[in-house]
């Protein structure tokens, strides 16, 4: 048995941001949390404790990418993760051709089989096309439609370790497809579309969120709806966001916030392999991607990924969204994540919660704490 306990300035709790708090745990659990006096071995950290960020889509991290799918790599992506800020992740695959991404999603969901504990826990797989129809940076000559045989042979491919699926509305099969996904356990983001042909269908069939709002979407039109607008309208739909400023401009992440509030917004970094390194060229799905200035695109100049952290995401929600603070933002990058994932593990601070954090330090920095 390994006892850990930590006091801390603020503490996010799930209804409450309270001052001079004890977190305690027991092999890794979370078994207390109240303001009794700490013992003499407790770690004192300074700032505010946030339940841990999830990051729901990252496609690589600290120079690696998700889709080379080599023990290797997969540690350093998990290592990166959590050096930015999120103690736990969804390792994300894009558009390939089908054959090949099946190998992926084995490759992929064989690592999270034997994680080793090391870096951010790989909660599952998140996998964004190729059941698209709006381009991006994915290769459209690669996509096809969600049929029943491909969903079977996903599920299979992926072992019992699919958690989120992105898939277009307007994609034939894509409600059918879906209502499958959604029964087995797997959330569906609806994403990749500029047409709203379909929204309301995948919706009623248990679509949760988007991907990527804004993004890949069409223009938001005032009177031609598309998925963005149905987005923000429907309260059973989660709008993850990339919040680097370049994706979206920060009056638009204002604007969304209005519209979601604390319970429907979820920051994503949508990392590739530029994150947390320096300006350069880098690899998404086998393709080069350049990073500059925090920017990652194609060679055609096209938005590719993105070189975010959560931490960095987080930093930036505050400073874009000035009247939100530590309590909203633990909503956003750590509890409406972690639902969408479907793990109850994560996401609050609460006696049975895995004991892993996010500390908003005082100078406005972020850090991961565990035992």
């Amino acid at each position: 048995m390994i006892a850990s306990e930590w006091v801390v300035d603020r503490a996010v709790l799930p209804h409450v941001v309270q001052a001079g708090t004890r977190v305690a745990a027991v092999d890794g659990r979370i078994v207390a949390v109240d303001q009794v006096a700490a013992g003499p071995a407790a770690t004192r950290l300074r700032g505010t404790l946030l339940p841990g960020f999830v990051d729901l889509q990252c496609n690589g991290a600290g120079g690696r990418s998700v889709d080379e799918g080599t023990p290797d790599a997969l540690d350093a992506v998990a290592a990166a993760v959590f050096a930015g800020g999120a103690v736990a992740f969804l390792p994300t695959l894009i558009t390939t051709p089908w054959d090949r991404l099946l190998q992926q999603v084995e490759a992929v969901a064989r690592w999270i089989e034997t994680w080793n504990g090391a870096g951010a826990e790989p909660l599952g797989l998140h996998v964004e096309g190729p059941f698209l129809l709006a381009a991006g940076a994915h290769d459209a000559a690669d996509f096809v439609d969600p049929t029943p045989a491909r969903v079977q042979q996903l599920l299979a491919a992926a072992r019992g370790r699919l958690r989120l699926v992105t898939l277009a509305n307007a994609r034939p099969g894509a409600a059918a497809a879906v209502a499958t996904l959604t029964g087995t356990g797997v959330t569906c983001a609806l994403g990749h579309c500029d047409r709203a042909d379909g929204f309301a269908d995948c919706v009623a069939a248990g679509a949760k969120a988007v991907t990527h709002l804004f993004n890949a979407m069409g223009a938001l039109h005032h009177r031609d709806l598309g998925p963005a607008a149905l987005a923000l309208d429907d309260d059973r739909v989660s709008c993850p966001l990339i919040v680097d400023g370049v994706h979206v401009d920060p009056v638009m992440v204002r604007n969304a916030f209005r519209m979601l509030g604390p319970d429907r917004t979820v920051l994503v970094s949508d990392a590739t392999a530029a994150a947390g390194m320096p300006d350069g060229d880098y690899t998404l799905s086998g393709r080069q991607v350049r990073a500059t200035d925090g920017a990652v695109r194609d060679a055609a100049g096209r938005l590719a990924g993105s070189a975010l952290t959560m931490a960095r995401a987080a930093a930036n929600f505050l400073r874009f969204v000035p009247q939100v603070g530590p309590w909203t933002l633990a909503r956003a990058a750590a509890t409406n994540p972690a639902r969408l994932a479907r793990v109850e593990h994560l996401g609050g601070i609460a006696p049975g919660k895995r004991a892993a954090f996010t500390l908003l330090g005082d100078d406005g920095s972020f850090t991961c704490v565990r035992p």
